[in-house]
């Protein structure tokens, strides 16, 4: 009869102790936010882009706790992405010469150029990401988004295997270009963002 007590007991010291850890379990809500535009690459070819960040919101324990993943800028038939960060990700991801504030692509002095196809210094602002509200910040962008670049690669095609693969990607503008962008809740990009064709008829005409 003891021994069945002492079950018994156990039985509901772990029924509360499952209840106690499924309710103070975190979980993690993702925001998907993209935009899909046409445009032209540095070397002048007409093509489409997508831009895409992700929002997410911890809960658990403390109150909710927000992040932002880096803005993504992603070039039909190029291999090259483009990555804008914000101060949220520390000084490592700041530009140089950049305010403190702002949403940034940094030069890459070994890859990119100035818009003129000179040498540029390394880690300066490269490009620009922000919306029509003036964002600095990944977590308050949305609606339409507005993107400058002032550089470009200083080449667009690698040799992969014997063959010529783009790493091109946005031609420079002083006008910003400006993208209406969509939320939606969940993680998936390949589910949730539309893809960029790269079947051959549009991106090895010009290899």
């Amino acid at each position: 009869m003891i021994v069945i007590a002492l079950v018994k007991r156990l039985n509901v010291f772990m029924g509360v102790l499952i209840v106690l850890a499924v309710s103070g379990c975190a979980t993690t809500d993702y925001t998907t936010h993209y935009g899909v535009f046409t445009a032209e690459n540095s070397a002048g070819e007409v093509r489409q882009f997508r831009i895409h960040w992700q929002t997410l919101r911890y809960e658990g324990w403390a109150k909710n706790q927000f992040r932002a993943l880096p803005v993504t800028l992603e070039t039909q038939c190029s291999q090259r992405k483009v990555y804008f960060y914000d101060s949220s990700f520390g000084k490592g991801r700041r530009c140089s010469g950049g305010s403190k504030d702002g949403i940034y692509y940094c030069a890459d002095a070994k890859a990119d150029v100035d818009r003129h196809g000179l040498d540029i210094e390394d880690n300066i602002v490269c490009g620009t990401v922000t919306d029509r509200s003036g964002s600095t910040d990944i977590l308050s962008l949305k609606g339409e988004v507005l993107i400058t670049l002032n550089c470009r690669p200083k080449n667009i095609y690698r040799q992969v295997k014997g063959k010529k693969k783009s790493i091109d990607f946005l031609l420079t503008s002083k006008i910003p270009y400006v993208v209406t962008t969509k939320e939606i809740k969940g993680e998936d990009l390949e589910l949730l963002v539309p893809s960029l064709s790269t079947h051959s008829s549009i991106c090895d005409s010009d290899i």
